[in-house]
């Protein structure tokens, strides 16, 4: 298959997986996108799976790369008694001003960014003063043995899953960028942190 062929394979087959997601996972995107509020930006949005989690009274733009989970999403969004504005671009880059958003959240996303670095740094420079970054992500195993098998396994399943990289860093790199306000690690297929971070001081 051609990668725009897998693509389209994959989209579909996140969109069935989020549409049937139990208690558990349900949980976690009420936690990080149900807080939400005032103008909102969600980085790779997919096909839209944290939409029915949104807060009434805010007002939502959404980011997505990947055009056929782009055209999943826009599909959705039609049918959708929800107003979201949905813009193809990626998190390296965002196509915003400064200081344009109270709230920007992230769900499973960090770990299929290019370079998370840049993409922590825009979610910075995007926040107004006192916004918030919210997130639920995977992150590095901090056992040996088990982070040696995400290295292992790490070139194969971001070929197969859009860019996934089971051994990435991201606490380290959320806490490098942002004041951890709150956070709170958990296990399911793999360790998880949850969490807001907001602009330090200085750099408000």
């Amino acid at each position: 298959m051609t990668g725009t062929r897998w693509g389209k394979v994959l989209a579909a087959l996140w969109d069935r997986a989020t549409r049937r997601e139990g208690p558990e996972m349900t949980a976690r995107r009420v936690a990080v996108a149900g807080g939400a509020s005032g103008d909102v930006l969600e980085l790779g949005f997919g096909t839209g799976a944290n939409w029915r989690y949104l807060p009434a009274g805010i007002s939502y733009v959404g980011i997505e790369p990947d055009p056929a989970m782009l055209s999943r999403g826009r599909a959705h969004a039609v049918q959708s008694d929800r107003a979201v504005r949905l813009v193809r671009a990626e998190a390296e880059a965002l196509p915003f001003a400064a200081a344009s958003f109270d709230t920007v959240f992230a769900t499973l996303t960090l770990c299929s960014v290019r370079d998370l670095d840049a993409a922590l740094k825009e979610v910075a420079r995007v926040l107004k003063p006192g916004g918030e970054f919210r997130f639920w992500e995977h992150t590095r195993p901090q056992n040996r043995v088990a982070a040696l098998i995400t290295d292992v396994a790490c070139p194969a399943w971001a070929w197969a899953g859009g860019g996934c990289r089971l051994n990435r860093r991201t606490t380290e790199a959320l806490n490098a960028e942002f004041a951890m306000e709150e956070i709170t690690a958990f296990r399911m297929f793999l360790p998880m942190v949850l969490g807001v971070g907001r602009l330090r001081p200085e750099e408000q």
